[in-house]
């Protein structure tokens, strides 16, 4: 790399090392021409995913014009080979003053072994795959997650089970609103894990129930059980799907002990933390002493990073003040990929607009009524009816009181509540009583004008 400070000079070379000399083999040169480098990703990418996949990585070696660089696990190395060697390319011509290659390897791994063809990586991911336990989706991996503050927890707790030489703790609740990538992030973790060899359960909370109510019917309980209690890891997403279902949550104490005592590890994906979903004590407590971790929303400036990587995969794109727009939203990321797949769809029919984009994404809310708050929704449909917010969280069941809440669970599964979100906020209710109340609030809104106009303000 760079000729180190006071190193002479042989007559006739300039202040720099030709790409050949020997200060290239140089250890403390390849360290200090690499910390040069991260410092200038430092401000290249954000934090977050600095931290995550570049913070620990130490320059190997310089041949044949390619750096070799370690990194911290065989998954970062491939990541990084996969998303960012472009910027530690551009980063490193910047500090070098010439172009260089960039390679990613694995703690241990030979510098120059020639890296594994893309058909036989697949070919053994499929093979791994077809002894999961469930289902994975082949398309949330975690090479195309999005890593972002709000989820930097969540990500680096899932990680640490699956990768060599993590001190891991289990279970990880990853909890969160929906539409914030908590199923990919749990789908892309058991690929992971499955492609490592591991045996893997990815369940779904109604997953999860249908194959054991299956098993009791048929007689086969044991061989459920064998089948999820044996894995290496156990994956459960959408937890609140099981909220009052007792001899369920029973079998899934037993599964979780079971696993955890034979060395595995488990993730749970839940929209609400377990004790705000009214899961049994015993369950509480075993998923509490592990991480309770939470994704959150995207910040503005993570929306726009996030939309100009689909965009990448899509190989499109956008004009900026089309980004711009988008990025606008305070939507879950259902309603920014939304957002984008019709900006995708006007561009390639050459129709986009300003004006064609918000009557296309208008229904999709990029600039939402959900700015209202959950808690401003309950306040404004009980002073319609002329009663406490605390009353319509409480117990009473007058007429005037079921109306009401009726009404308000209607707006806010109106706004992409989910059924245990609202329970959670009108008073710790189940998510069949909610569920009740907000097709009785449906059925309110179309017989009266003035409550069809609550479900849709804000």
């Amino acid at each position: 790399m760079k000729s180190e400070p006071g190193a002479r000079v042989r007559p006739g070379e300039g202040a720099r090392t030709p790409v050949s000399g020997g200060d290239r083999d140089s250890a403390k040169a390849l360290r200090g021409a690499w910390q040069a480098v991260l410092g200038r990703l430092e401000l290249e990418v954000s934090r977050a995913n600095f931290e995550t996949w570049l913070a620990g990585t130490t320059a190997r070696s310089l041949s044949d014009r390619e750096l070799v660089v370690e990194a911290r696990s065989a998954f970062r190395a491939e990541w990084l080979n996969e998303n960012l060697a472009p910027v530690v390319e551009r980063c490193l011509d910047a500090v070098e003053g010439e172009r260089l290659a960039v390679r990613f390897v694995a703690p241990g791994e030979e510098p120059h072994a020639a890296p594994e063809t893309a058909a036989s990586s697949n070919e053994t991911a499929r093979a791994g795959r077809e002894q999961v336990v469930g289902q994975v989706n082949g398309s949330f991996t975690l090479s195309r997650y999005f890593r972002s503050e709000g989820s930097a927890l969540a990500l680096a707790s899932c990680l640490s089970l699956v990768e060599e030489g993590e001190r891991a703790i289990s279970p990880v609740v990853v909890h969160g609103p929906p539409g914030v990538g908590k199923t990919h992030l749990l789908h892309g973790l058991a690929a992971r894990a499955s492609d490592r060899g591991q045996r893997v359960a990815c369940l779904s909370g109604e997953g999860f129930t249908s194959g054991y109510q299956r098993a009791l019917r048929q007689g086969n309980v044991e061989a459920f059980q064998d089948a999820v209690r044996g894995v290496q890891l156990l994956i459960i997403d959408d937890l609140h799907d099981l909220a009052g279902k007792t001899g369920t949550l029973r079998e899934l104490v037993h599964t979780l002990d079971a696993v955890t005592h034979g060395g595995g590890g488990v993730v749970v994906g839940s929209e609400l933390r377990p004790r705000e979903l009214g899961l049994p004590e015993r369950l509480c407590s075993r998923l509490e002493a592990g991480i309770v971790a939470a994704v959150e929303p995207f910040a503005a400036g993570e929306r726009r990073g996030f939309i100009e990587q689909r965009l990448a995969d899509l190989r499109i794109a956008l004009p900026s003040w089309c980004l711009e727009e988008l990025a606008a939203g305070t939507g879950s990321v259902r309603s920014i990929l939304a957002g984008v797949h019709a900006a995708v769809g006007l561009q390639r029919r050459g129709l986009l607009s300003e004006l064609r984009l918000a009557a296309e994404v208008g229904a999709l809310e990029l600039h939402s009524r959900g700015n209202e708050t959950a808690k401003a929704v309950i306040k404004r449909i009980a002073e319609h009816f002329a009663v406490a917010v605390g009353e319509v969280e409480g117990r009473s069941r007058s007429q005037k009181l079921a109306r009401t809440r009726a009404v308000a669970a209607a707006a806010l599964q109106e706004r992409g509540c989910s059924y245990s979100e609202i329970g959670a906020l009108l008073g710790g209710r189940s998510r069949s009583t909610i569920k009740g109340l907000a097709e009785r609030g449906r059925a309110l809104g179309a017989e009266d004008p003035a409550v069809a106009n609550l479900l849709r303000a804000g």
